[in-house]
């Protein structure tokens, strides 16, 4: 069973491990443009190509991807969930167990 990896090349925050063979696929939309204030609670590291946080908005949560291509970002967020159920998606999403 994978878990996160944390402090791997002097980073802070976590890298995602890779995706187990049955991962939770999650579906990936175009941000909500709704959205005026969020609360980002939790991130993935920088110094990877695509990074990870779990937002909280409105008494909801959901996971943003952002895929950092060179000179382009592409955004893309999960549906919202309630918060401990977007929390066990994050900790799944850590572990390999959904991407």
């Amino acid at each position: 069973m994978g878990s996160a990896v944390i402090g791997e090349g002097g980073c802070l925050s976590p890298h995602v491990v890779m995706p187990l063979r049955d991962h939770m696929r999650l579906v990936w939309h175009a941000p909500y443009k709704g959205v005026t204030r969020l609360r980002v609670s939790a991130w993935t590291c920088h110094c990877r190509a695509t990074l990870y946080e779990l937002c909280h908005a409105g008494g909801q949560a959901f996971i943003r991807r952002t895929l950092q291509l060179d000179d382009n970002r592409q955004v893309h967020e999960t549906y919202r969930w309630p918060i401990r159920e977007a929390d066990d998606v994050w900790r799944a999403l850590l572990s390999g167990k959904a991407r």
